[in-house]
């Protein structure tokens, strides 16, 4: 048939790339990334349930910059990194909607609080974040759920559940929402992007965990009124954020080839004094709900900056 020939012959065309590539388009696109979905802009309070597993030293720079903007030099994420994360959003918001098809969903987008912090003049502070929303699994039940999705890929997606994940769960179990509504567990709903495959994980709520974590995050703010920078923590398996840190060019200087060559340093006394360290707790939960690797660092470490990566020999 002649469409058919005309298809074949369009195609043969594209292949031999005679045809009009827009790659001042592409260009363009990104460019409309930052202004379109700024981050900057939203300025959320640095302190948060989802930055619970956070370098110490991230969360203290972020409230430098959230009180005074630009005190600390930090990279931008990149326009394709933005996409991900809103692409992500959609994600999450089709994985609600196939919820409400099949649960009795309430509370989306529900502001709780979960702690308290005092500011330099006596101030309160509370500490909030907005779960993603709860629903009863059993109709006939009275026990509530707490529910949040994620899009992720393939490695992650095997490996889950994400400790920074728990972390955030068990931080909205552990507010004055979750307790009033004796809410003890919690539901991770996983979308692989790259399969559409879904992984349900449902976690206990641990008290003790969540008040380590909240201890933690207290912690930063103490090392934020006393405008002292948090120790390094060396810690494998959680501490991946740090290579991804928007602050890392900076946090790194003192590491650079011409910089003095620190000491041989105990990696176990950069550990915060909060009783048992609330990441073992949550490795913990990462052994007992997901198949993730688990690794420990408690020997004397060097540290070397190579290729703008802090690695520990």
């Amino acid at each position: 048939m002649q469409i058919t020939k005309d298809i074949n012959a369009a195609l043969a065309r594209i292949q031999s790339e005679d045809h009009v590539v827009h790659g001042g388009l592409r260009e363009t696109l990104f460019d409309a990334v930052t202004p379109v979905f700024d981050f900057d802009a939203q300025q959320f309070f640095p302190i948060r349930p989802s930055s619970a597993t956070k370098p110490l030293r991230d969360i203290f720079y972020d409230l430098k910059n959230f009180y005074n903007p630009g005190t600390i030099p930090k990279n931008d994420f990149d326009p394709r990194v933005k996409l991900i994360f809103q692409f992500g959003h959609l994600t999450e918001a089709l994985i609600l909607k196939l919820c409400k098809n099949k649960f009795q969903v309430q509370d989306e987008q529900r502001r709780v609080k979960y702690g308290s912090l005092i500011d330099k003049d006596g101030n309160e502070i509370p500490l909030t974040g907005s779960i993603d929303w709860s629903m009863y699994l059993d109709r006939t039940s009275s026990a509530l759920s707490l529910v949040d999705s994620k899009s992720i890929g393939d490695y992650p997606f095997k490996t889950a559940p994400k400790e920074a994940n728990i972390a955030q769960m068990q931080l909205y179990m552990h507010s004055d929402w979750g307790r009033e509504n004796k809410v003890d567990k919690a539901i991770l709903i996983y979308f692989n992007k790259n399969t559409s495959d879904i992984k349900c994980i449902e976690i206990d709520y641990d008290s003790g965990l969540a008040t380590k974590l909240l201890n933690r995050l207290k912690l930063a703010w103490d090392y934020y009124l006393k405008d002292e920078v948090p120790p390094r923590e060396y810690l494998a398996g959680c501490d991946w954020e740090a290579d991804y840190s928007p602050y890392k060019e900076y946090d790194n200087r003192e590491f650079l080839p011409d910089a003095p060559r620190p000491q041989p340093t105990p990696v176990q006394d950069y550990a915060p004094k909060i009783g048992k360290y609330a990441k073992d707790a949550i490795r913990a939960h990462v052994e007992k709900y997901g198949n993730a690797a688990v690794k420990y660092l408690d020997c004397v470490r060097v540290v070397e900056y190579i290729d703008g990566k802090l690695t520990l020999i």
